[in-house]
């Protein structure tokens, strides 16, 4: 398993190169989608922004985990990543409002067409208890993505919400115990949301 630094570097990298495919038609060179703050999108054509993470319900495992004979492990955390994604151009403004529908829409057919990141997106397995991560768009209002933007002074960007779940954070190395019963994982339902 990465380390928990390299592992959002990781999903970030194979979100800018996912996204970078579709776009490669149109605006031809490379370094046109990257993370950015909405009000801050360099040279960006595509911007991605982590607004929010939170505990991800689809998965909870036992807090403990049995791992042989008088050995056991706390189990690890499940995330989900929100991200906005916005688009950029650097058209005249006869063409701008256009150029930046056409680069957003391009990119939600993305998300609509890959639905989860494997081992072969990402470089490395999602986690020990899952084998993909999930992509799901949201469903946000202008008013959500302009808090979420948080830049008063800013013009409105248009924009998309999706997530990123569920992200594995692995817990503490395991300790030797004795008297542990078995472990495995349940469901739980998740709190009520608007993902698509």
């Amino acid at each position: 398993m990465m380390n928990k630094i390299n592992i959002l570097t990781t999903i970030e990298n194979a979100l800018i190169n996912l996204f970078s495919k579709p776009l490669s038609d149109l605006y031809p060179g490379s370094g046109r989608v990257g993370i950015c703050t909405p009000d801050e999108p360099r040279d960006l054509m595509l911007g991605l922004y982590l607004y929010g993470i939170r505990p991800c319900y689809d998965i909870t495992p036992q807090p403990l985990i049995q791992k042989g004979s008088g050995f056991r492990e706390q189990a690890p955390h499940f995330l989900t990543l929100y991200y906005l994604m916005t688009a950029y151009s650097k058209a005249e403004d006869a063409r701008k409002t256009q150029e930046e529908h056409n680069i957003l829409f391009r990119a939600v057919e993305t998300l609509v067409n890959t639905p989860v990141l494997t081992e072969r997106e990402l470089g490395f397995r999602p986690g020990s208890y899952v084998d993909k991560l999930q992509l799901r768009m949201l469903d946000l209002t202008p008013d959500e993505m302009a808090n979420i933007q948080g830049y008063r002074d800013s013009p409105y960007r248009l924009s998309v919400g999706f997530c990123v779940t569920p992200v594995e954070v692995s817990a503490a190395a395991g300790e030797a115990v004795s008297g542990t019963s078995s472990a495995d994982i349940r469901t739980v339902e998740k709190p009520q949301g608007r993902e698509l």
